[in-house]
């Protein structure tokens, strides 16, 4: 999941065990007010929930404070002013001291150690550095020594720490031509593992989950390029994007969306999927507060509770066939020990409308004898005839 800065809200109903801080008020501009000064308040609030509730942390850097900022009077940042210019003791061939950053990186690292001993065990580098100019306007040289200070703070306090690289959009082939760039440059000898943001979304849509099978393996040709094919990849931040921006507003489809995307999430072998994002009423909501009480359960929405029998669905199984399609049906396999077979099943071609959803005929293997659905109902199936739509569903033996 990835986290949000609203009022105190309680814990998600739903299970995982990975969060990433994001948008999460502890930014490198939201902690480092001014030189040699850190506010650690609210990252020790995070770092105690999780804690709590056995949930691991990924730390992502992003947005330089304006004091440091080689030019603090850019308004067109997406946060402070100049927080997506590199920093001012930074050249643009990688050269200067980056002490602002080094300062910053090591203060973080050491506070981390500090009553939290190893809570944060994996850092991203930069948020959106490679292809969105609104969080980055720096250099590939700069990215680089960045990653290469950070990784050396980072190691030489936790050997077994596992750092991601400045972010890059599968879908927007100049962020692909970006990553090619900081690899060419050496930027992989400071990545452990490969971060992309798997946004579909078009103009005034979410796009299609699938598409994204066609989007990693243009990307996957640039890791195999530089020989990174080998580290895992991490989705560290997707959805279905802005609901005010392309009016996907339908919670049948959202839930839809999100099975159909984890689904194929899974079928790439992709490592970790961070959803952005919970409780963001814009942008993946899964979940809405109470309006009198933010303290109070709040409702989850049916792509939360799409989200929670997908986590049944998935984990502990093992995938025996990818994802593919056949038309406009999706099938993928799934196993568990003890001879359970199962298959998630959706069709792209059907739809949903105010509450009612599409579906056909579809005939499954007489082995299945009932199917789950994103609402958490279980069928039995007769004759083995089951009704597909654009929600997926898994029939079982």
């Amino acid at each position: 999941m990835n986290s949000g800065t609203v009022a105190r809200q309680p814990w998600p109903s739903v299970t995982f065990s990975r969060m990433r801080l994001w948008d999460s008020g502890v930014s490198w501009q939201e902690i480092n007010t001014a030189e040699g000064v850190y506010d650690w308040t609210l990252l020790d609030k995070w770092l105690a929930d999780a804690q709590a509730n056995n949930v691991r942390i990924l730390y992502t850097f992003g947005e330089v404070p304006t004091w440091a900022s080689s030019n603090p009077n850019d308004s067109s940042c997406a946060a402070n002013p100049g927080s997506c210019d590199p920093p001012k003791d930074l050249n643009a061939d990688g050269s200067g001291s980056d002490q602002y950053w080094k300062d910053f990186v090591s203060a973080l690292v050491n506070h981390n150690k500090k009553g939290m001993t190893g809570h944060i065990t994996r850092w991203e580098i930069w948020n959106e550095g490679l292809g969105n100019s609104l969080r980055w306007k720096g250099t590939i040289a700069q990215l680089v020594r960045m990653a290469q200070d950070a990784s050396a703070i980072i190691k030489a306090a936790d050997s077994s720490a596992l750092i991601l690289n400045p972010t890059f959009g599968a879908q927007l082939r100049t962020s692909r031509d970006l990553l090619d760039q900081y690899l060419a440059a050496g930027g992989g000898k400071y990545t452990d593992a490969i971060a992309v943001h798997g946004y579909m979304c078009k103009q005034g849509s979410p796009g299609q989950p699938e598409d994204l099978v066609d989007y990693m393996s243009l990307s996957r040709v640039i890791l195999a390029k530089y020989g990174q094919s080998h580290k895992q990849i991490w989705d560290t931040e997707a959805s279905w994007g802005n609901t005010a921006n392309s009016g996907f507003t339908d919670q049948d489809l959202q839930a839809a969306f999100l099975a159909r995307f984890y689904l194929v999430h899974r079928s790439l072998g992709i490592a970790r999927f961070y959803w952005y994002q919970w409780n963001n009423q814009l942008w993946g909501a899964l979940w809405k507060p109470d309006p009198h009480d933010p303290r109070l359960p709040g409702t989850l929405l049916k792509p939360g509770i799409a989200y929670a029998q997908l986590y049944d669905w998935l984990v502990g199984a093992r995938l025996t066939s990818a994802c593919t399609a056949q038309g406009t049906v999706w099938t993928c396999g799934l196993s568990r020990p003890g001879g359970y077979h199962a298959e998630a099943i959706w069709d792209t071609a059907e739809s949903c409308n105010q509450g009612s959803c599409d579906t056909v005929e579809y005939t499954v293997g007489a082995n299945y004898r009932q199917y789950r659905t994103l609402d958490g109902d279980t069928v039995p199936i007769t004759d083995s005839k089951i009704p597909i739509g654009i929600k997926p569903i898994l029939v079982e033996n």
